[in-house]
């Protein structure tokens, strides 16, 4: 880890040994960003935490949609989720499987973008979008742990990306629960009903329940000032170079 952190302190973007986006990218902004909203006592906003909540970078998360034999030109492979942050296990069958305790109070999944707008769909779904993947994904693990989505205090999909693409709508459109039940319902139709009692009975209460986030790093940054200005100005220039680099 000494060598690790050497060679990340003696980085110099005038004479780079690597590309400056091996730095400065959005997956160590994300971690960074929920390490440090981790400590801060529970609040009403998007990245907060509850008591006990944990945070997890990279967890794979089971899918309604998984391929039913090999080569089934429907099925899809478990989602990767920037951030999750909540009351779950990790790694009890796979290393980064993620599943839900028995009796959470919170299941937050945050998908972080710097440039980029959400991805517009699968190989074996062009039209199921990022944001509906992530939601129906977030159903299925309600659905393995038997939870009634009510019943979670805090239940949250964010978007964490720059304020003038927040304010610009590049999100806009995915970022409902009508675009996300219409893609879902198209994804399910074509199991030719396989899929329709999962569709009513799990994912239709789940989305009701799940709120909806498009959050600027802005925004995140300046919840975590308050609590943290030294971290929140080194926070901040990460993100200046993460937007200078991208």
């Amino acid at each position: 880890m000494d060598i690790l952190i050497d060679l990340l302190a003696a980085y110099d973007p005038a004479s780079p040994n690597f590309r400056p986006t091996e730095i400065y990218n959005e997956s160590w902004l994300v971690k960074i960003i929920t390490s440090l909203a981790a400590p801060i006592p529970t609040e009403d906003f998007p990245l907060s935490f509850l008591p006990g909540s944990s945070w997890y970078s990279e967890a794979l998360l089971p899918t309604a949609f998984k391929a039913r034999d090999q080569g089934d030109p429907l099925g899809e492979s478990r989602t990767n989720a920037d951030v999750v942050i909540g009351h779950f296990r990790i790694g009890r069958k796979a290393k980064a499987d993620f599943e839900l305790m028995e009796t959470p109070g919170q299941f937050t999944v945050v998908e972080a973008k710097i440039g980029a707008p959400l991805s517009k769909g699968t190989s074996n779904a062009p039209y199921f979008d990022q944001a509906a993947r992530n939601v129906a994904c977030m159903a299925a693990c309600l659905g393995r742990a038997g939870l009634d989505p009510a019943s979670l205090a805090r239940l949250d999909f964010v978007v964490l990306a720059p304020a003038k693409s927040i304010e610009k709508g590049t999100f806009a459109r995915e970022m409902t629960p009508s675009s996300i039940r219409s893609k879902t319902e198209k994804r399910v139709a074509a199991y030719q009903g396989d899929l329709d009692g999962w569709y009513q009975e799990t994912f239709l209460p789940a989305l009701e329940s799940i709120k909806l986030h498009s959050l600027s790093w802005e925004d995140a940054i300046d919840w975590i000032r308050p609590h943290n200005p030294l971290a929140a100005k080194q926070l901040d220039d990460f993100y200046q170079d993460c937007i200078k680099y991208n």
